[in-house]
């Protein structure tokens, strides 16, 4: 992915660089912005804008608090946005897997209108990201139980794609049901909003391609809006979603 790679490359880098002098202590999410920032920088000089509202959910949150941003943004001609970014860290969390789906949500209600291309970066301790990786809503769904030969539901796959195959689609309606209470989870926030049935994701990574668990290492997903895809208003068709939230 050309660019988008240099950047987690660099990133990746910069995180091997504060790791030997001793910083590590200081990673989160909030860290990354600024060489994350400055990357962005260096790739599209004077272009750049950093916790910019989100054009689509900013109108529609209501109540106190800030409204809903994107963590980078990088502007582009007639108005319409070159790129937009949203960094993860690999933290313990267990929200986090459903913190990844709801930034490619909110990545992707921006392609076409307002942004050209859309990237989703993690970033974290190689053995973290591994667990993240293991949990049983990202690995590809197995055979009901009672059946003779477990193996993956036909069609079934890991949640992003990994490994040798770095493009694969991602459908929030409907799910498999073993993941059902996952996208519930993540799509609640936009429980009232029209998002894509389906959107395609692009991996990139890991940088470093051969980090030890103990080192840190990023991914990262360029998420691409289906050509004429179909939309969905979540509460329609998770019944769970039936009870109030804000947009987040």
């Amino acid at each position: 992915m050309g660019p988008y790679s240099k950047i987690a490359e660099g990133l990746a880098a910069w995180l091997s660089f504060e790791r030997r002098c001793g910083r590590e202590n200081l990673f989160s999410e909030k860290s990354l912005a600024h060489p994350l920032g400055d990357l962005l920088q260096y790739r599209f000089p004077g272009r750049v804008r950093a916790e910019v509202e989100h054009p689509v959910l900013a109108q529609l949150h209501t109540g106190v608090g800030k409204k809903p941003r994107v963590d980078f943004a990088v502007d582009g001609p007639e108005g319409i946005y070159a790129l937009v970014v949203e960094a993860k860290w690999a933290s313990r969390s267990p929200t986090l897997l459903q913190d990844i789906l709801s930034d490619i949500i909110r990545l992707d209600l921006l392609l076409g209108t307002y942004a050209n291309e859309a990237v989703l970066v993690l970033a974290g301790k190689k053995r973290t990201i591994a667990k993240l990786f293991s949990k049983t809503q990202f690995q590809p769904g197995k055979s009901p139980p009672g059946s003779k030969i477990i193996l993956p539901y036909r069609g079934s796959r890991h949640l992003l794609p990994l490994g040798e195959k770095p493009k694969a689609s991602l459908r929030f309606a409907p799910v498999p049901r073993f993941r059902r209470s996952l996208f519930v989870r993540a799509l609640r926030p936009f429980r009232n909003v029209s998002v894509s049935r389906l959107v395609y994701v692009e991996r990139s990574g890991p940088f470093p391609r051969n980090a030890a668990s103990r080192d840190y290492e990023v991914y990262l997903w360029r998420v691409k809006r289906v050509s004429g895809g179909q939309q969905f208003v979540p509460k329609g068709e998770y019944a769970e979603l039936g009870l109030t939230s804000n947009v987040s």
